[in-house]
């Protein structure tokens, strides 16, 4: 096993994922141990469409201790209670899935027990009804929850949409204020250690170097480290979800704006909405199999609340999952060597399979 201590991290990679990864690594550091650099070209361009955020998001931006309203200011924020979806029961049909709770436990028993018995009875209301977050929602209403609330008392669930483009500068400027060193370039090549495999160096189009202990792969679909170099493997999961093609377009604002996503069903896929300050962002992700791209493009287009500030923009990938997400690569390229066959009593020792069996 390796034991050297990490003192250089290299991040591969900017959009909000790299430096996401940034801005915690250096907070996680405090400057005590290793150096971080971010590597990104301005001439390859982001996904940039994901706007629509999770509660989680909360507990990022306050262990990096981002002031919210500093932040929502500057990514063009709103919030964001729950997630409106229409027509995916049938036709008109629609259900708010709302973040936070739904009542409260009484006499140590789950509220949904309650709620169940009454609507046995024909009574109970909507379960909407029993959701702060739903209700607001509704209403068009949001305000941040105190932050004394005493215990047992339900706050307001809420996540943000933002702009990914603005959210991932305001996290370079949290980063690059804290020390991590952004070089722009093209990687043209990736060194690796002969001895055991290990990525040991960046070499970029210009012939500049950039060598680390610690990679870490925010490059994306093309996946260059983990896949290209690494081969992690990826499992195609198409046969569950076979949408593998998105259109993302923004248009103006309708007001008064929603605190929450939209998502629709469409006829091949489904189309979000997602309400920020300055206007909205849409897109339409679908399969391929069942529409044209011009047809997708149509339906996106037809369904937008405003003016189009910007032609439709296409995306294409694969439903599925990298196999492996962290990679030893002394330990990756033996589970390889002998892959498919009984593991040799010499590498029992090291093989990954063998390391989760039972003492």
């Amino acid at each position: 096993m390796d034991t050297r201590p990490y003192r250089k991290f290299v991040i591969v990679g900017g959009g909000t994922s790299g430096w996401i990864a940034a801005a915690t690594l250096v907070h996680a550091l405090k400057g005590r141990l290793g150096e971080v650099e971010l590597i990104e070209s301005d001439e390859i361009g982001t996904v940039g469409v994901g706007e629509a955020t999770i509660p989680p998001i909360q507990f990022l931006n306050s262990l990096l201790g981002i002031d919210e309203y500093d932040f929502v200011r500057k990514t063009q924020a709103t919030f964001k209670l729950g997630i409106q979806f229409r027509n995916w029961g049938r036709l008109g049909s629609e259900y708010f899935h709302p973040f936070g709770v739904y009542g409260e436990p009484i006499d140590g028993v789950g509220f949904h027990h309650y709620w169940l018995r009454l609507k046995a009875n024909g009574e109970g209301g909507s379960l909407d009804s029993y959701a702060l977050s739903a209700v607001a929602a509704k209403a068009g209403k949001f305000a941040a929850p105190p932050k004394d609330l005493p215990p047992g008392v339900p706050g307001l669930g809420y996540a943000y949409h933002f702009d990914a483009g603005l959210y991932a500068r305001y996290l370079r400027d949290y980063a690059e204020t804290r020390g991590v060193k952004r070089t722009e370039g093209r990687i043209a090549k990736v060194e690796q250690r002969p001895e055991d495999g290990f990525v040991s160096t960046l070499v970029l189009a210009d012939g500049r170097r950039v060598e680390g202990d610690f990679f870490i792969d925010c490059s994306g679909f093309r996946g260059l480290l983990i896949e290209e170099t690494l081969e992690a493997g990826f499992e195609d999961w198409s046969r569950w979800l076979p949408c593998d093609r998105a259109l993302a377009v923004p248009c103006e604002n309708a007001y008064p704006l929603t605190p929450y996503t939209r998502s629709t069903a469409r006829e091949a896929g489904w189309q979000w909405r997602i309400p920020l300050q300055h206007r909205t962002g849409n897109g339409y992700v679908y399969c391929s199999d069942h529409i044209s791209d011009d047809a997708a493009a149509a339906t996106l287009l037809a369904n937008l609340d405003g003016k189009p500030l910007a032609d439709p923009r296409p995306l294409r990938f694969k439903a599925g999952r990298r196999r492996e997400a962290w990679i030893d690569s002394a330990e990756h390229a033996l589970a390889r060597e002998h892959e498919g066959g009984p593991c040799e009593p010499r590498n029992m020792g090291q093989c990954r399979d063998h390391k989760r069996q039972p003492e």
